[in-house]
């Protein structure tokens, strides 16, 4: 694959060079959004595949030299000036209605596809123009939080996106010791749950009763997408103490797999499905690898549970186990998980908290946990609350130390994500 992908790139940039005489030097001249802005204009309506290449070569070059200003602009102008074509979509909608049929519905496709749309898709002929638009798309993403009307941008990117990272597309590695240091270097730098502190502390969660894998794209070398941390246990863990102690035992002896590290590694693909297709192909992965592994479960953090919960208790929500001052006091008590007066008074009512912040809280009839909304929607079914989870000061801070298993049971995971989707009905465990 990295071989392939290298082949790749070199033959473009030899086809790009090629085209680089039928470039018009006028579209260079200007100010750099101007140069830009050309460009893009040139690309959606050129035709020849060489000058295509090199065309689209530039606009990729010319858009990282862009500064941070001109970036916004630059998004500005493609909100503004390069959408579908308004006019012509009137007609094309007018032309159907008088005359409804396949090509009639063909012309309006066609016509309603903005020319940011084609851009985007014409920016992919570059060597590296997957990835571009990968960057593109992270540099978007910040500006919308305080330009919501960019979003009429992401519409596109999102839609192409999905295409370019289709499950069939990817490509399943498992991560070890032997894998490159490249990749294990970035492993280490895109882990946001659970913190890699160096390199022994990767290598132990490398060892045998550990798994690591992750999806690949062709088009970007090296850069894994998404991965997954397993730990191989006997029964579902309740904490991470339990997932990060040494065991030494035979393979065979385990009958458990534990997801308990997700970690997406581009930025500029948030949204874009990948994690549900991967825990999917880690499931059938292990099962085939060890037989006796017969129970998928995650150890999942309940992220945003603390912050929620104080402002649910400040509101006084007449639903919610009630946290009185006092409690709240010993909650602010450094170290308070290590108290026993303190948890025999808080832990009934935060578990209740819990169970009613994963189940009850809505947004559009999801649950308003994002982890919770993942699990859900791939599958899974709500196992296990288990109190001090985990009692890193961030697992405190974010959760109260609490964690939940999502168990994944193969035969059912395709009906529960049916009945999520189409009912918005969650799988929760008896227990």
């Amino acid at each position: 694959m990295k071989g392939i992908g290298r082949f790749a790139k070199n033959i473009f940039n030899s086809i790009a060079d090629a085209g680089e005489n039928f470039i018009d030097d006028t579209l260079r001249r200007g100010t750099p959004l101007q140069r830009m802005e050309n460009l893009c204009r040139d690309i959606v309506s050129h035709k020849g595949v060489a000058s295509g290449m090199a065309l689209a070569r530039e606009v990729v070059n010319h858009y990282r030299e862009l500064d941070t200003n001109e970036k916004l602009d630059f998004f500005h102008w493609l909100a503004d000036d390069f959408g579908p074509n308004i006019e012509a979509a009137e007609k094309s909608a007018k032309d159907f209605l008088e005359n409804p049929g396949e090509q009639a519905i063909k012309n309006l496709r066609k016509i309603t596809k903005s020319r940011r749309y084609e851009l985007f898709n014409r920016m992919n002929m570059a060597p590296d123009g997957t990835e571009a638009v990968v960057e593109l798309r992270k540099d978007l993403l910040q500006y919308i939080k305080k330009k919501p009307a960019l979003g009429v941008i992401d519409t596109d990117l999102k839609e192409l996106l999905k295409g370019w990272f289709n499950p069939g597309f990817l490509e399943l590695r498992r991560i070890d010791w032997e894998t490159e240091a490249s990749i294990l270097e970035k492993i280490i730098r895109y882990e946001t749950v659970h913190n890699i502190a160096n390199w022994h502390d990767l290598k132990m969660r490398l060892v045998e009763n550990r798994r690591c894998f992750a999806f690949f794209h062709p088009a970007l070398e090296d850069e894994p997408l998404i991965f997954v941390e397993v730990a191989l246990t006997r029964g579902i863990a309740a904490s991470m103490d339990i997932v990060f102690e040494e065991r030494e035992m035979e393979p065979d002896r385990f009958n458990t797999a534990i997801f308990y590290s997700i970690n997406n590694c581009q930025q500029g693909l948030a949204g874009i499905p990948l994690g549900n297709f991967l825990i999917k192909r880690v499931v059938a992965e292990i099962e085939q690898e060890i037989p006796s592994i017969r129970k998928f479960s995650s150890l999942s953090p309940v992220t945003g549970f603390s912050k929620w919960l104080i402002s649910q208790t400040k509101q006084k929500k007449p639903d919610l186990p009630e946290l009185d001052k006092m409690m709240l006091m010993l909650l602010n008590k450094k170290d308070w998980h290590t108290d026993t007066r303190a948890i025999s008074k808080l832990k009934k009512p935060l578990m209740q908290a819990c169970a009613h912040y994963l189940v009850r809280e809505k947004e559009r009839e999801r649950p308003i946990n994002g982890v919770a909304r993942f699990h859900f929607g791939n599958g899974a079914e709500l196992y296990r609350i288990n109190w001090m989870g985990n009692t890193t000061p961030h697992g405190l801070q974010d959760s109260f130390g609490i964690m939940v298993n999502y168990r994944y049971d193969p035969k059912d995971i395709e009906s529960n994500h049916e009945k999520y989707i189409g009912e918005g009905k969650l799988a929760i465990s008896k227990s």
